[in-house]
């Protein structure tokens, strides 16, 4: 009976502590807190990754830069340790986890006004983001509970690497800008007297000629050869014409062989070689 009254009462003597540590190092955060932020540090042992506490310190110092200067709010320094780095329990087993505390100290009088502790989770398993992703969770939390303004990420414009100069050509020559010429100061011309306006008249229009006819090429004349003349062949008579010749009878006519002389008729031809 004794030693169960002597438990409850370290019990209780063990949240009364507690609760006198956490009244004298400041309230919880509970909910977001309006301060004058001025800069942060992120702190940790020797087992927690060197680029987890470089990326955790370089996003809530660009959120700190990136927040407006709440009017009247008291100004403050966080202090970030992370106490554990391990993973998460049941569905979360796989998952990358870490608990820190976060400690807001007053400027002006260099006591802790507020301090919370978290504990979060990667968004993934995958082995090349997952610290990157927790330090952003982290990152998150403590912009969350500072009311600081979430930086936005500049996408830098990438550089043309395409150009129409070939590997061959000679380096191109590069002028200095010239400095520009001061202006020359305005001449002052002469005062003229009016002119009359000076009336242009258009040329007189003229009908174009008309087109000449094209001569027609000359031609020149061939002469031919004269043709020989054919010995004259005279008609046989109708008495030497019997049946079957090449005349019939009760007709009359003439047959040349040759374009010059017929031997069958006159008698002086030349034979056919």
């Amino acid at each position: 009976m004794f030693a169960r009254s002597f438990r409850i009462a370290a019990a209780v003597a063990l949240v009364l502590l507690l609760a006198s540590c956490t009244l004298l190092h400041g309230r919880s955060i509970d909910r977001p807190l309006v301060y004058f932020v001025r800069n942060v540090t992120v702190m940790a042992d020797a087992r927690i990754p060197l680029d987890l506490i470089d990326s955790v310190d370089r996003r809530v110092s660009a959120a700190i830069a990136a927040t407006r200067a709440p009017a009247g709010a008291e100004r403050v320094v966080l202090l970030v340790k992370i106490d554990r780095l391990g993973f998460g329990e049941g569905a979360r087993r796989r998952l990358a986890q870490a608990k820190f505390t976060v400690t807001a100290t007053s400027v002006e009088t260099g006591e802790p006004v507020a301090q919370g502790s978290f504990t979060v989770n990667s968004p993934t398993d995958d082995p090349r983001w997952a610290r990157q992703a927790l330090a952003e969770e982290i990152a998150a939390r403590i912009r969350f509970s500072f009311s600081l303004t979430t930086p936005r990420i500049r996408k830098p414009m990438p550089v043309r690497s395409i150009s129409t100069r070939l590997v061959s050509d000679p380096p191109p020559v590069i002028v200095p800008n010239t400095p520009a010429m001061p202006p020359r100061a305005a001449a002052v011309q002469p005062k003229l007297e009016p002119q009359k306006p000076l009336v242009v008249t258009a040329p007189a229009v003229t009908a174009p000629p008309a087109p000449k006819e094209m001569a027609a090429p000359p031609v020149a004349e061939t002469v031919q050869p004269p043709r020989p003349a054919a010995p004259a062949q005279p008609a046989r008579r109708a008495a030497d014409v019997a049946a079957g010749t090449p005349v019939e009878q009760g007709a009359s006519g003439t047959i040349r062989l040759r374009p010059d002389c017929d031997p069958a008729v006159t008698p002086d031809c030349p034979a056919a070689p």
